[in-house]
């Protein structure tokens, strides 16, 4: 596995004075996942977080999955469906994975969910550069 991480990231960099500092984990499958509860501070209406801040969760998550495959890439591409409002404080799982790669194009989903359901799920293209970021 590569490891890429950028220590100023919004979501996973822990020098990042106002980022997320999500720290993920891997299954045996190799998805991406974690646990967490977004305070207030990321609220678009009161008591609900930001569907910007979903969409940077799954984009993450998808990011991650690709990365434990070995390879760096960038989003390309970008779908979002929101299923339902998440309450700041609610605790909930994110996960990515891939579900097709060839050469340099990799076709990803993500989702962020509890037991009672998801709230938004995502697919995605990430597409390898051909030349280093």
């Amino acid at each position: 596995m590569i490891e890429e991480n950028y220590d100023r990231c919004f979501v996973c960099g822990q020098a990042n004075p106002i980022g997320l500092k999500i720290d993920f984990s891997y299954d045996e499958e190799g998805a991406a996942y974690a646990t967490l509860a977004l305070d207030q501070v990321f609220e678009g209406y009161p008591g609900v977080v930001h569907g910007g801040i979903l969409s940077t969760l799954l984009d993450e998550v998808m990011a991650k999955a690709v990365i434990n495959s070995g390879k760096i890439a960038v989003t390309a591409k970008l779908s979002v469906s929101y299923r339902k409002a998440l309450n700041s404080g609610q605790s909930v799982l994110i996960k990515g994975w891939i579900t097709r790669a060839k050469s340099r194009t990799i076709s990803t989903a993500a989702s962020i969910s509890d037991e009672s359901g998801i709230y938004a799920e995502a697919e995605a293209v990430f597409v390898v550069p051909r030349q280093d970021l």
